[in-house]
């Protein structure tokens, strides 16, 4: 009897999850590297650094289980007197494998202001990036999305650097 009521709720979950993303469908909603963090140090000459960061998505499913869209993001990073703000935006997709689970990809140019010793310095770069993750459907339009996370960042102006982090997304499915 357990085996059939167990069968039973993964076949609604499994159908429901499906459901919402069906071609015509949207999705949107914000991300972050859990956001904020803060960094304090007991030698009084070292600055305390501080993290923000947020990204924000909207996109269309072109077909089931097939979504693109656009992504806008924003970072802070603060230390001491010094520090920089980065802002980006770029296209991306994103695969959902029968609502289970998600693959994805992004683009995005991206720039950010970097302030040493009070004197600002703009940097322009690009940002190629992959994901993923496990849609948590809470009730059926609305999921949280962990994700794991890897990017590259390039251009002329800056050295070529690598990123792996876990992210956290509520999207809203329409």
């Amino acid at each position: 009897m357990k085996k059939e009521l167990l069968t039973a709720t993964l076949v609604v979950v499994f159908g429901f999850a499906n459901a919402q993303t069906d071609q015509g469908g949207w999705l949107i909603g914000p991300s972050t590297n859990l956001g904020y963090t803060s960094t304090s140090y007991d030698d009084p000459t070292l600055n305390k650094i501080t993290n923000f960061n947020l990204e924000l998505g909207a996109g269309s499913f072109l077909i089931d289980n097939l979504a693109a869209g656009v992504t806008v993001g924003y970072e802070k990073v603060k230390e001491g007197f010094d520090g920089n703000t980065t802002t980006f935006i770029g296209p991306f997709v994103r695969y959902y494998v029968k609502g289970t689970f998600f693959v994805g990809a992004s683009y995005a140019a991206a720039s950010r202001e970097e302030v040493f010793a009070r004197a600002p310095v703009k940097v322009n770069f690009r940002i190629l990036a992959f994901e993923a993750g496990y849609p948590i459907w809470i009730v059926d339009n609305i999921a949280i999305e962990p994700s794991l996370n890897y990017g590259m960042a390039s251009d002329d102006d800056i050295i070529d650097s690598n990123t792996f982090g876990v992210n956290v997304g509520l999207n809203l499915y329409f």
